[in-house]
């Protein structure tokens, strides 16, 4: 196989899944939780295989209808950071829960049969990892 087909092949593998991540969850000695994309040299460490969704958004309709623009997302997210920021420098108000530390958080995301995150409820849609054209689409059509 020549070089230039074998990189082009490479490519697409890369590109075609999502971005996963290795991170993991370490207990440390006081008990207090944290993760970190770093391999730790602790005994209670615990590897964890997370997606964060990567390529275009998905949006959908939900069966329910939430008042406030709602986030599903984790502290270790580079797409949910982006859609805080977003949020954050627009003055959207919006409500967050994070995947890591919520039990309601991870029920509602079986429920929607997200693989990952961030997942953004804006009136009765959905939008499973972020762009700012999609949400605005998305809060325009709420009427938000």
């Amino acid at each position: 196989m020549n070089t230039p087909l074998a990189l082009l092949l490479l490519t697409l593998a890369a590109f075609g899944q999502g971005a996963q991540a290795q991170i993991y969850k370490v207990v440390g000695p006081d008990g207090k939780v944290s993760y970190s994309d770093q391999e730790p040299q602790a005994e209670k460490a615990e590897k964890l295989k997370i997606q964060t969704y990567s390529g275009t958004p998905s949006v959908s309709s939900l069966d329910a209808s939430v008042k406030r623009v709602t986030m599903f997302s984790a502290q270790w997210c580079g797409n949910c950071r982006a859609a805080k920021a977003y949020f954050n420098k627009n003055k959207i108000a919006f409500d967050e829960w994070d995947t890591d530390k919520s039990y309601y958080a991870q029920r509602k995301m079986k429920e929607f049969g997200a693989k990952g995150i961030p997942v953004i409820l804006v009136g009765n849609q959905k939008m499973i990892g972020f762009s700012p054209e999609s949400f605005e689409a998305m809060r325009s059509k709420a009427g938000m």
